[in-house]
């Protein structure tokens, strides 16, 4: 018997030689901890997003001050801690997709607790040994799982979607294998310590304690680094609707800057330590410029009286996106700064008081950043807080820059000492498997969803138009409803769609674009084009058609509470060009007669014209009267009045209206009426 125990022994120290199961569980983890963020912060916002203001649910976001805790530890951390807390991140990680949106909100913040106090205390883990390049090429590796995940189920988390959960439920059982693996590996190097030492170890004088410096600051840019690759770069379809820049461009040159830094790191660190400082500042000083400036450049002063108009119209110039490569090209450097950043905190030894109370005001950090950025998209609702942020979408990221650039000036050459961890051929051949696995899962499906229909339609005897206010995807009892929604969608089968509210690229999205979503899942797929960019803070106004969308732009009008943005774009049916028209406007009666008449001005212009949305008015409102001197309402030609209404979908006269019809709440999994019309030109 014993002899077969040393076998198994055997085999399992051979095996924990063939991989690097420390690498394993910071990937894991760190990919557990963008999804479960993600979930948390969503949850909330979904939730308050029906009462329209702020309530006791936000309080969630206060699970990210728990590095607190350490505090109760003084000067040690007992080891189990480290690995009852990735524990906890697994359970909590596997069963929070299976909840409510109110119970979400728990499970996830527990979970995003557990892995700040996981994270956190590995830095003053004597046993472990140095980790800094591991967690660099793990949240590395980590942010391409995400971008794979999400490009498999066009930009939603497959993990977190239906049956491919189980996806998540495998990962969660190789971090309980690795973190296993590490407590054996624990043991094996604590048993070889004390093996090796004297027997008069206790009679040696203690050493002085070191003095620690700038941990504050070191952990700040650490969680800083993880904050910008959640709000960011895990989900590259933020940065495309940023820009309005080619999405398959984005998602292959983000993927392949991180593969380089993974290689870097893991291969090749030898190169890192050839850096001067220097270059070190100077690469970091242009890497936060192109950030802010990627925004920026996408930046315009709203119109700030009732005339005024700001008119977009795209594709954009080559030299808008200029800064966009540059950030892409200098990506890398955010995986060194994480490795030469925690290199820093290692060499220290801080105690585990002084990294509560930094990774805990971090956390203050992270909640202030979030919430900054979701107030640049509701500064009208929670006043008097929200409006100082109105049109400062770059003010967090400026933020952010800044919290990891200054921290690096207290990085010090000895911290640039670094050597490979993938070294044997079993390893190289992991992680070529592993990099070639992210390419091929990644690519593939990103080219198919952006390809576009497969096919031209037949040009249709009629066309079927709806307008569909999607409430942020967000269905009546504050669930995430993507696909109830593309049920009620694909019930209608519309020829052209117009979607209000669809601006859910963002972290209080998911990081889902709900419009990328509904195009790829659609029968034969839809050309898209998204209206008004998210670094405008405007509720998405999209558009989906079967046939070639031409000359989008997109207006703004004087606004008071939400930013008014409306799509223009021009669509061509088997020769005959239609102009359509997706609105939305929101806020006074002054705001609201200020798009009308702009509206108006350009409906005027134009023949062929459909012009749908929420208009946020009734029937025989000073708007409304506007629309039906020049436009028809498709619902009255056949349809009795309705008081209530507030969605329309407005046609030329020269357009003979053959059917209307509405889907009513609760089947329309919004908090609107849906509308479509069937017009023969």
């Amino acid at each position: 018997m014993r002899g077969a125990e040393f076998y198994i022994m055997q085999q399992f120290k051979n095996l924990l030689k063939k991989i690097d199961s420390q690498l394993i569980l910071f990937t894991i983890t760190f990919l557990f901890f963008i999804q479960l963020i993600g979930t948390l912060i969503e949850s909330i916002y979904m939730l308050d997003l029906l009462n329209l203001q702020l309530d006791e649910k936000v309080l969630g976001v206060l699970f990210l001050l728990s590095p607190f805790l350490l505090i109760i530890f003084r000067k040690k951390i007992p080891s189990i801690f480290v690995e009852i807390m990735a524990l906890i991140v697994i359970i909590m990680r596997i069963i929070t997709p299976l909840l409510t949106s109110a119970n979400k909100i728990i499970t996830a913040g527990i979970g995003v607790s557990a892995f700040l106090l996981f994270f956190s205390s590995y830095y003053s883990g004597k046993s472990r040994g140095d980790l800094s390049i591991k967690f660099g090429a793990s949240l590395a590796s980590a942010i391409l799982l995400s971008i794979m995940f999400r490009a498999l189920n066009a930009t939603v988390d497959i993990t977190l979607y239906g049956w491919f959960q189980s996806l998540g439920w495998i990962l969660g059982a190789i971090a309980i294998l690795a973190i296993i693996a590490n407590i054996f590996k624990i043991q094996i190097n604590q048993k070889n310590s004390n093996e090796g030492s004297t027997s008069n170890a206790q009679e040696k004088a203690p050493k002085k304690e070191k003095k620690v410096r700038g941990i504050i600051l070191l952990s700040l840019a650490i969680t800083s680094i993880l904050i910008l690759s959640y709000f960011a770069f895990s989900s590259p379809t933020v940065i495309s609707r940023w820009t309005n820049g080619n999405y398959i461009g984005i998602v292959i040159s983000i993927m392949a800057m991180i593969i380089l830094s993974i290689l870097l790191l893991t291969v090749k660190p030898e190169l890192l330590n050839k850096l001067d400082r220097r270059i070190l500042w100077l690469w970091n000083a242009l890497f936060i410029l192109s950030l802010v400036l990627t925004i920026i450049v996408h930046w315009f002063p709203f119109p700030s009286t009732q005339t005024a108009v700001v008119t977009i119209t795209y594709p954009l110039a080559w030299y808008y996106y200029i800064p966009l490569g540059m950030m892409i090209g200098l990506l890398p450097i955010v995986f060194i700064d994480f490795t030469l950043l925690s290199r820093e905190i290692v060499n220290q030894k801080p105690t585990p008081t002084k990294l509560g109370i930094s990774f805990g005001l971090s956390g203050l950090f992270f909640i202030l950043v979030a919430l900054i950025l979701i107030f640049t998209n509701v500064w009208g609702y929670v006043d008097p807080v929200s409006t100082i942020f109105r049109n400062l979408f770059f003010l967090p990221f400026l933020l952010i820059g800044i919290a990891i650039g200054i921290p690096i000036l207290l990085v010090r050459k000895k911290s640039i000492d670094f050597k490979s961890i993938v070294t044997t051929k079993n390893r190289k051949l992991f992680l070529g498997g592993f990099l070639v696995l992210i390419i091929i899962g990644t690519i593939t499906p990103v080219i198919i969803y952006e390809g576009g229909p497969l096919f031209s339609p037949e040009t249709p005897s009629t066309l079927k138009i709806m307008t569909y206010n999607i409430q942020q995807g967000v269905d009546a009892n504050g669930e995430k409803g993507y696909d109830k929604q593309l049920e009620v969608i694909k019930s209608v089968d519309p020829d052209i769609l117009g979607l209000q509210e669809s601006d859910t690229a963002r972290i209080s999205g998911g990081n889902s674009d709900v419009v990328r979503y509904f195009a790829s899942r659609l029968p034969g797929y839809y050309y898209s084009f998204y209206g008004p960019r998210t670094t405008t803070g405007t509720y998405g106004a999209a558009i989906l058609s079967k046939f070639p969308i031409y000359f989008a732009k997109t207006f703004f009008t004087y606004s008071n509470v939400d930013e008014i943005g409306t799509t223009q774009v021009l669509i061509s049916v088997g020769g005959t060009n239609f102009n359509v028209f997706v609105n939305h406007p929101a806020g006074s009666d002054e705001a609201k007669l200020a798009h009308m008449t702009e509206l108006m001005k350009r409906v005027n212009a134009s023949t062929n014209v459909i012009s749908m949305g929420d208009f946020n008015t009734r029937e025989n409102s000073a708007t409304y009267n506007m629309s039906v001197a020049t436009l028809v309402d498709s619902w009255k030609v056949d349809n009795p009045s309705v008081a209530d209404r507030i969605d329309y979908i407005f046609v030329s006269p020269t357009f003979s209206v053959e059917d209307a019809g509405v889907i009513t709440m609760p089947q329309s999994h919004s908090d609107h009426d849906t509308y479509w019309a069937e017009i023969d030109w």
